[in-house]
């Protein structure tokens, strides 16, 4: 970057220096408000630049010396690519990175085998459409909504099902299934003997016991769609039990994904980890570091039109009571008012 300071040109203020021995007197320093670009209809027009990955540890001299056999032109390839912060937008040495990046998470265990994020992988229907792109961030959780579905299926014995008349609610008892289900959430059902059961329905209440072999007893209560006059409602064995909560659920497993497939005529399900891929504290650092090694490089031949652009950006103009010459301004002396 020598070379580019040397373009900057230099102003004088008032020197802020305790030992100074005059109220007069200047320091010159560089103009950092001055700042070289590319200007617009070279910067926004990709004929002008090459792509270039960059290698290794490669710095933007080693690159400026690779391209333009000048070292000193490292500032084109930093302008080139708006770079500002060559700490933070310029790939980092790996002894380095691997460095910063135990600092930040603590320990090897959680750099590499602690999980950032999920992403999905690319889900397509029998015909081949596209059902959900790969690449999306997200949570291993989620709130239910446009094919996302936080729920949970019972597994459990059905106890009993009973419709009480009085309260026109069907009371219902499943063993042996642990359900992170509250009042709210929403509940499908099918397989029931009973046609005014098989419906989507919102539960009323939820209780959790234990029956007298030690199993987890969970009942819940819904309104049916339409009124029963029988009580006790047959227990076939088939009867399926879904709920879909609206609140977080406690376990990845109650998460998943599910389609219409037009050429199946069927309903697809998906659990979540037959959609996400697990990515890791390094992957995910890796993946914004390897973004960066992506530049582009302006083309030799365009050089000297950079070159007369920085001249004029650079050089002051008459007309400015601060005007000295074509590379100094003097700011005003306040301390003399």
């Amino acid at each position: 970057m020598p070379s580019y300071f040397r373009q900057v040109p230099d102003f004088e203020y008032v020197s802020r220096d305790p030992n100074q021995r005059q109220i007069s007197e200047y320091a010159t320093v560089k103009n950092l408000f001055r700042r070289g670009k590319l200007r617009d209809d070279i910067f926004g027009n990709l004929s002008y630049f090459t792509k270039y990955q960059i290698i290794g540890d490669e710095r933007p001299d080693n690159v400026a010396y690779k391209l333009y056999n000048d070292e000193t032109l490292d500032w084109v390839i930093l302008l080139s690519n708006n770079i500002l912060n060559i700490q933070t937008e310029w790939p980092l040495p790996q002894t380095v990175f691997d460095k910063v990046l135990l600092e930040k998470y603590g320990s090897y265990d959680e750099l590499y085998s602690g999980i950032h994020h999920y992403e999905t992988k690319e889900i397509r229907d029998s015909n081949g459409n596209l059902i959900l792109p790969s690449g999306i961030q997200m949570s291993n959780q989620w709130k239910s909504g446009n094919g996302f579905v936080q729920g949970v299926v019972s597994t459990g014995k059905v106890n009993y099902i009973y419709f009480d008349q009085e309260f026109k609610v069907f009371n219902i008892s499943i063993e042996d299934f642990n359900a992170d289900v509250k009042s709210g959430s929403t509940v499908s059902i099918s397989g029931s003997s009973d046609p005014n059961l098989n419906g989507t329905f919102i539960v009323q209440s939820t209780s959790v016991g234990f029956s007298l072999s030690g199993k987890n007893i969970f009942s819940f209560r819904i309104v049916p769609n339409n009124f029963t006059s029988e009580e006790v409602v047959e227990i076939t064995g088939n009867e399926r039990f879904e709920f879909i909560s609206n609140e977080p659920l406690s376990y990845s497993d109650n998460y998943y994904y599910r389609y219409y497939d037009n050429n199946l005529e069927s309903e697809v399900t998906l659990s979540s980890s037959n959609i996400l891929n697990p990515i890791t504290n390094y992957e995910y650092e890796s993946k914004i570091e390897d973004d960066k090694r992506n530049i582009f490089v302006l083309k030799p031949q365009y050089l000297n039109i950079v070159f007369n652009d920085m001249e004029e950006i650079m050089t002051y103009k008459k007309g400015s009571t601060q005007y000295i010459s074509r590379t100094l301004k003097k700011g005003d002396n306040i301390r003399l008012y």
